[in-house]
């Protein structure tokens, strides 16, 4: 296999150390390409797996799938950053990561709310008061069913695009069980899409990985998700797909 290319969110970033991606391409003796970026939802995946696909020497895209409630809106701001319009507004506290949360690629600027306490990096970061933002978007916005179709959405989109170019693909999901996110009336989609059963979250938990203080992976845990959970999973998929 020439090249693995590799979709997710901060639990897929070398920030912690080595992850999954890390170990997935040493399996498979091939070199990595890497499109993950901290905060990032999965409606951000779609259009980094659209230009990744269209690289001949790519073998296979591996998805690793959010949370739903992780909503990506479109950002005027991050838009201008991008463009090189404005300088970024404010840096990094020393006491949370990554707080604006932003996603640029190309020529996207977009943010990924939280469930709660959005104001805290949004009036810095876009000089404006949001108010009563984060009492709304709790009560009317996180955790809605219509996110956990869009999900479902996101993973059409992605499948269409592999399809497209005939890359083979796999998704997992990381906090929430893979058969939770096919909702009902799509349960066709197990027939027609490669996912990995269960949540890495979940395997985390049921071994006792211990977590860095802000709750990620490092290198040596990340190790042996891929070896106790992860890899069985994607070589049995390669296998069924004579891989």
């Amino acid at each position: 296999m020439k090249k693995l290319a590799a979709i997710g969110d901060s639990f897929s970033t070398t920030t912690y150390g080595s992850s999954w991606p890390d170990y997935i391409s040493d399996r498979l003796q091939s070199s990595l390409v890497r499109a993950c970026s901290a905060g990032a939802g999965n409606a951000f995946y779609v259009e980094k797996c659209h230009d990744i696909v269209k690289d001949p020497e790519v073998d296979l895209v591996i998805v690793q799938l959010t949370e739903p409630s992780r909503v990506v809106i479109g950002s005027q701001t991050w838009q201008d950053i991008q463009a090189g319009h404005r300088e970024h507004p404010i840096p990094a506290p020393e006491d949370y990561y990554d707080p604006s949360h932003n996603n640029i690629y190309k020529d996207i600027g977009c943010y990924t709310m939280n469930v709660h306490d959005n104001r805290r990096w949004l009036d810095p970061l876009t000089g404006q008061d949001s108010g009563d933002l984060d009492k709304f978007w709790l009560r009317e916005v996180a955790g809605t069913r219509f996110y956990n179709y869009q999900t479902v959405h996101n993973i059409l989109a992605i499948k269409a695009l592999c399809d497209q170019w005939n890359k083979p693909l796999i998704f997992f999901s990381w906090f929430v069980d893979s058969f939770e996110l096919i909702l009902p009336g799509y349960e066709w989609l197990h027939n027609v899409v490669n996912i990995v059963p269960g949540s890495a979250a979940a395997e985390c938990n049921r071994m006792m990985l211990k977590k860095t203080d802000c709750g990620h992976y490092a290198t040596a845990e990340s190790q042996q998700l891929v070896d106790t959970w992860l890899w069985p999973h994607v070589q049995s998929i390669l296998e069924d797909m004579r891989l």
